[in-house]
């Protein structure tokens, strides 16, 4: 492992000095197939990777292609090789040494995790054969998406391996699976929670000091509004359960929704929190928490902040979550700078009538597939707080909001439990990323938008930087002829753009500095 790291190390050490900004990929088969995204070191990126179907051999078989480069786009490494048709790229994800893809075979139903290093050599692979009850299941959930959409199952833990969370089927319990690939060496295992006959979904929160946290909720049957949530502590190299610690105990129910490792080695699990009694798919919460937390389970302190009390001092926030004309909001990221501040980094959204969901609700008699509620993406918003998590500053960042269709039945489903979905099944948010530089003095929040203007119409990539103290925005316009265009991390200061153009199925990308 340390001569692989060296390996990685000087190939993008050295990479400094080549002069490609852009890259250009044609013969793409299938271009919103393609994968990519960013190698990182924490969150200094060094380098990309790119992977393609480059073509069909025969009528039973198709060329693929990895390429690694350098952060200038500069080609160190590229490999192809040939699979079955039937052979589809659900998701890759990087970890900082090591790249996996999960392939599904829907012909033998299959689930292929395949880890290749950063020289572009493949390590190990990891199977799981799925039974029909499970593929049906997966279809109907994770995989219930168009070809343009991104799958997230797959998380990872930087340096050592790779989570997988996804929806399962254990007889009569619609439940979760994990699984921890390891990159370290061939090592794997996995976790499906079971009870006879119950719901479970899992939420994966994040790895601390060798404990993989996740979070659950566990339904009674189909039509409980009331689930229990807990949290559980998996051990990171053995999968056995270390801790379960109920979240709905105490003095607020509280749901957790994401976790965030502070600089001094803290961490922290954020969610909303609820009156002991509410009901979380029908109530609305009164504010957000944090709850520090160590290996154990052991809650280490606790601070909850309410939307009326303590938001409000600085926003119009009513004690029901909605800040007027933003919405609920969505956490993103918690970020700790090396001079005390904490931010919060959040996204809102809210439900709104759909005319559509109506319409098709009425002319079909009631069995319309399309909800009578649509969910509206607003405004981002940037929250200070001191080092103890006490609001001390908040700033609302106006962006063109954007609607999406929901199923039916999501009218009846919490506003809180869509923003998860939003977030990690449809994509729905504008934000991107949070880029933190080394010494933690500075920060930058991407997100994406669209500007409707005299001089400009079409879509911008947004950034929202702190640096000395001072917060500073800036936007690249990115409106091109391409079918799709997508935005990843590069140096601090610059973005990678990436057009997709479907029709001569090739990918354009290039470098561009931010002001």
């Amino acid at each position: 492992m340390k001569k692989f790291l060296f390996f990685v190390l000087v190939a993008f050490g050295l990479s400094v000095t080549g002069y490609s900004q852009r890259v250009s990929i044609e013969n793409i088969v299938k271009p919103f197939k393609s994968e990519y995204g960013a190698i990182k070191e924490g969150s200094e990126v060094k380098g990309y990777y790119f992977f393609w179907i480059s073509d069909k051999i025969d009528k039973s078989s198709n060329e693929w292609t990895l390429r690694f480069t350098d952060q200038s786009l500069k080609t160190l490494k590229e490999i192809k090789f040939q699979d079955s048709k039937h052979i589809s790229i659900l998701e890759t994800s990087f970890n900082g040494t090591d790249l996996i893809i999960l392939f599904y075979n829907d012909d033998e139903r299959t689930f292929d995790y395949q880890v290749y290093g950063a020289d572009g050599k493949k390590k190990y692979s990891y199977n799981r054969q799925l039974t029909k009850k499970e593929e049906r299941y997966l279809e109907a959930t994770y995989m219930a998406q168009d070809e343009e959409s991104n799958f997230k199952g797959l998380y990872p833990v930087e340096g050592k391996g790779f989570i997988s969370n996804m929806p399962s089927r254990e007889d009569k319990d619609y439940t979760f699976q994990i699984d921890y690939f390891s990159t370290e060496k061939r090592k794997q295992w996995t976790y499906v929670p079971t009870m006879g006959g119950k719901k479970f979904v899992g939420d994966y929160l994040g790895t601390f000091n060798g404990v993989v946290y996740v979070e659950v909720l566990k339904f009674t049957s189909m039509m409980d509004g009331n689930p229990e949530s807990s949290i559980i502590g998996l051990n990171l190299e053995t999968g056995k359960q270390v801790f379960e610690k109920s979240t709905d105990q105490g003095k607020y129910k509280f749901y957790p929704a994401s976790m965030s490792v502070l600089n001094d080695n803290r961490a922290f699990i954020t969610g909303e929190y609820f009156d002991p009694n509410a009901n979380m798919m029908k109530d609305k919460s009164r504010g957000f928490g944090f709850w520090g937390i160590d290996e154990t389970g052991k809650v280490l302190n606790e601070k909850y902040n309410s939307w009326d009390l303590d938001l409000g001092k600085y926003l119009d926030v009513n004690s029901k979550g909605k800040i007027d004309n933003f919405g609920f909001m969505f956490l993103h990221n918690v970020v700790q700078t090396a001079d005390g501040n904490i931010f919060a980094i959040g996204e809102g959204y809210k439900k709104v009538a759909s005319a559509l969901g109506i319409l098709s609700t009425a002319l079909g008699g009631g069995r319309s597939q399309i909800s009578t509620t649509k969910i509206k993406i607003t405004d981002m918003i940037l929250i200070r707080f001191d080092k103890d998590f006490n609001v001390k500053e908040a700033t609302i960042y106006d962006k063109n909001s954007n609607t999406f269709e929901m199923r039916s039945g999501m009218e009846f489903v919490s506003t809180q439990l869509i923003g998860k979905m939003v977030k990690y099944n449809l994509g729905g948010f504008d934000y991107s990323y949070t880029q933190v530089n080394k010494d933690n003095t500075s920060f930058t929040v991407c997100y994406s938008d669209y500007v409707r203007g005299k001089d400009y119409k079409g879509g911008t990539f947004n950034s929202i930087t702190y640096r000395d103290g001072k917060i500073t925005t800036d936007k690249v316009n990115t409106k091109s002829d391409a079918n799709r265009s997508y935005v990843l991390p590069a140096a601090q200061g610059s973005v990678l753009l990436l057009d997709i153009y479907r029709k001569d199925k090739r990918i354009e990308g290039h470098i561009e500095k931010l002001n």
